[in-house]
């Protein structure tokens, strides 16, 4: 393992400390290897937040009862006996998330928004006994709430963030850097949520996978269909453009086939990405800059768009069969791998794998592609 990859597990680390977490491990997984487990409790322990790990003798990497061992249902039953006692907020504590969207509170702090998107966001903690104040230095945090299921005194104090001295009261600026308000109008145009996230954000559905294709493009359908089931047990439902949906509330997959517009069944189209019938594949900058991508053999794209009510699309689209197959094998088949919001493949993309892309990257909160996450 190389030191980059402890590097960025030492760093997620720090949101680990204060949560209780147990881990365990088959002695014969042959998949992910025991050693990064043992490495990863040392690692928690050496950061003072000790886990609980149970390593089961002559156990692989997934057997029948993996969920229901006694060592975890006991853990299960600890938790759930504190859960009615209070424990006091540690006086120092941090946060760091890769994706708002698949974090839950800690501390009374939701992050909801990063300024850099594929890159970490990091809040710093802290409890000033002389001042008797909250201190919160962050890096890369666009927005964030305090959570109200569970109050804690963070939330009801007067803060210092990034130097700047705030009560929790609405709409009142701070020297331009943030911004205190009860507005919830920035949900209806800008990311959040599950709507986070690289491809794999497709993933997080409220039902069903419903996959869109064209007859043409039936037999990948099917494939990915199929795919989905195999590595995750995903459920899925395949239907033609002018088909009805019965799934209502899930993601959805989008495949077509040549140099025209794909078939949508959202109302918002991606500004940022989108196919030009006659021109060619068009990303647009957020500054309003295009380029664009002419029609070629092995041309194609797999991207994410916003769906209606809060859901997903997942574009994947070929100007033909290469280009076509090879986006469709970026389709997330693993969690916890990073993978960027789009991709455009070329035809050297059958031999130089990421190598022969013509642009990947990240969209903004806005689903704008700004310069520093994008390469071309």
């Amino acid at each position: 393992m190389s030191p980059t990859f402890f590097g960025m597990k030492q760093i997620q680390l720090l949101s680990h400390c204060g949560i209780p977490v147990h881990q365990q491990h088959g002695s014969l997984d042959d998949n992910v290897p025991p050693l990064h487990s043992r490495r990863l409790s040392q690692l928690m322990s050496q950061k003072g937040c000790p886990s609980e790990y149970i390593e089961l003798p002559g156990k692989g990497h997934w057997f029948k009862s993996v969920m229901t061992t006694q060592n975890l249902l006991g853990f299960y039953d600890k938790i759930l006996a504190n859960q009615s006692t209070a424990k006091p907020l540690p006086r120092s504590f941090s946060i760091v998330t890769a994706n708002p969207g698949t974090m839950g509170s800690k501390g009374g702090i939701i992050v909801d928004q990063l300024t850099s998107p594929g890159l970490f966001g990091k809040i710093k903690a802290s409890y000033d006994e002389d001042a008797r104040i909250w201190r919160l230095l962050t890096s890369n945090i666009h927005r964030l709430h305090f959570s109200t299921s569970a109050p804690h005194e963070l939330s009801r104090s007067e803060l210092m963030i990034d130097g700047n001295r705030l009560k929790i009261l609405p709409d009142i600026p701070l020297s331009g850097q943030w911004l205190v308000s009860c507005s919830d109008e920035w949900l209806k145009t800008q990311r959040h949520g599950r709507r986070l996230g690289g491809l794999d954000a497709i993933l997080d559905t409220h039902g069903r996978l419903v996959v869109l294709t064209p007859s043409e493009t039936l037999f990948l359908a099917t494939q990915i269909s199929r795919n989905l089931f195999q590595y995750f047990g995903a459920d899925t439902e395949v239907i033609g453009p002018d088909q009805p949906s019965r799934t209502s509330g899930g993601n959805k997959i989008v495949l077509s086939l040549g140099p025209f517009n794909h078939p949508s069944s959202a109302a918002a189209q991606s500004e940022s990405l989108r196919i030009v019938e006659g021109n060619g594949l068009v990303v647009r900058d957020v500054h309003g800059r295009f380029t664009t991508y002419s029609f070629t053999q092995g041309l194609g794209a797999i991207f994410l768009r916003p769906g209606r009510g809060g859901t997903l699309e997942l574009v994947i689209w070929g100007f033909d069969n290469l280009g076509l197959h090879s986006a469709a094998r970026l389709v997330p088949m693993l969690t916890g791998v990073g993978q960027p919001d789009f991709v455009i493949v070329g035809k050297d993309c059958s031999w130089k794998g990421i190598a022969g892309v013509h642009a990947l990257g990240f969209f903004d909160n806005s689903w704008n592609t700004p310069e520093r996450s994008v390469v071309f």
